[in-house]
């Protein structure tokens, strides 16, 4: 029993769609980079000025009224699609929904200037089911992001769709190609409140979908150090801080050699550019699953969780020969750089000050030993079963031989024991 009439249900659904536009116009003047937001308004607009005249389409009958009322309708939808596309894109085809909006208004018109209202009514009710089907679907393809948002918001916009499937489903029933008024069956008022509780929850769905994907970005920019894109030193502690692995963490510190004097050189705009570079061979050298960050300055870290000390070596290795074979660009001369490589290796993930330290220790003897080379932070024995001929670190020479590397890794330790603060506070 529908307690409401038609006239009533239509009003409430004008004002419905009105408060929804305006909801998010003023939230996109508050955010002005949500574009999508905008191209919800403009949808919810349309919407509007559909109603409105389709209000004055039933009280006096009026095909123009009527072309006014589905045209509006049809481009409001699809403002709909193409929003629900920039939502999963970021990027808003504007081609294709002038073309989109043209045609669906154009084959909805044109049986009703021809005189067949009924066809008209049919196809339009066709276009809208496909059309919202279609803007079903594209929520439903990105719904990895939020999925009982999204997956409720596609079942609207599908269950929207069905119910103007049903209407062109009664109007062909009826046969009726020539009506001279506007529809109404009970598939008409069922659309009409399917719409007005769609109109309602998708919009509150789309602002609640909205605000999650801003506060994750926020939280991503808060996370990201903006040069390089890797994660800054407070995320890289705060990640590291969350790791639940049995197994052993390997930490790897990179310091880019002589870096002062490339800016010096070469000017801050090429240094930025040496740190990108590098950042982008960092971070196609590693695994998922493995945190990499940039600590500050040229330094940068990288954990990798369940690997081996040989496999960690390769790693930097392979880091250190490719940024090493780059050549920049300035002032028409080229020119390279390096990094040195200190690495250190623990089986209990709540050690990571130690790790970062003796890491960076490591990383000091490299630099002292000539730079451009990696070295381990490790026992004696550790060293003696490094077998890798590519890593730079000695492994011939006598015992005496290799404790003097250990003896340089430890008093490196001790003499920078200061840095500890600096390398693990968090922030």
């Amino acid at each position: 029993m529908i307690l409401l009439d038609y006239n009533s249900l239509l009003i409430a659904l004008s004002f419905c769609s009105a408060g929804v536009a305006l909801t998010f116009f003023v939230s996109w003047m508050v955010s002005q980079n949500d574009r999508t937001l905008m191209t919800w308004s403009l949808g919810s607009t349309c919407l509007v000025v559909s109603i409105s005249a389709y209000g004055n389409f039933v009280s006096q009958y009026s095909p123009f009224m009527g072309i006014v009322a589905f045209s509006a309708l049809q481009v409001g939808l699809v403002f709909f699609l193409a929003a629900a596309y920039q939502f999963r894109t970021s990027v808003l085809p504007v081609k294709r929904l002038m073309i989109a909006a043209l045609v669906a208004s154009v084959i909805t018109a044109a049986p009703m200037v021809m005189g067949y209202d009924g066809l008209c009514y049919i196809v339009f009710n066709l276009a809208a089911m496909l059309i919202l089907c279609l803007t079903g679907l594209e929520y439903w393809r990105c719904r990895i992001e939020s999925t009982l948002l999204l997956t409720t918001l596609a079942a609207l916009y599908i269950i929207g769709g069905l119910s103007f499937g049903l209407c062109a489903y009664a109007l062909t029933r009826q046969g009726e190609w020539v009506m001279n008024r506007p529809p109404d069956d009970w598939a008409e008022n069922l659309n009409l409140i399917v719409c007005l509780v769609d109109t309602a929850a998708i919009g509150a769905l789309s602002l609640g979908l909205n605000q999650i994907r801003l506060t994750r970005r926020h939280k991503r920019e808060a996370e990201t150090d903006s040069l390089t894109g890797l994660y800054n030193r407070r995320a890289f502690f705060d990640r590291a801080a969350e790791l639940r692995v049995p197994t052993p963490i390997v930490a790897v510190v990179f310091d880019i050699d002589h870096f002062k004097q490339v800016n010096d050189i070469y000017g801050h705009q090429i240094g930025d550019t040496v740190l990108q570079k590098f950042s982008g061979i960092l971070r196609d050298a590693v695994r998922d699953g493995d945190l990499a960050a940039r600590l500050g300055g040229e330094e940068f870290v990288v954990l990798l969780p369940d690997a081996t000390l040989k496999t960690a070596l390769l790693v930097a290795e392979r880091i250190r020969k490719k940024f090493a074979e780059k050549r920049f660009f300035s002032d028409e001369q080229l020119f390279s750089s390096s990094v040195s490589v200190g690495i250190s290796k623990v089986g209990d993930h709540k050690m990571l000050n130690d790790l970062i330290v003796q890491a960076d220790a490591a990383l000091y003897v490299a630099k002292r030993s000539g730079r451009n080379r990696v070295i381990l932070f490790s026992s004696r024995e550790d060293v003696r079963q490094q077998k890798d001929g590519n890593v730079r670190i000695d492994l011939a020479g006598s015992d005496d031989e290799h404790s003097n590397v250990y003896d340089a890794v430890a008093e490196a330790a001790r003499s920078h024991s200061q840095r500890k603060a600096r390398l693990t506070r968090r922030i």
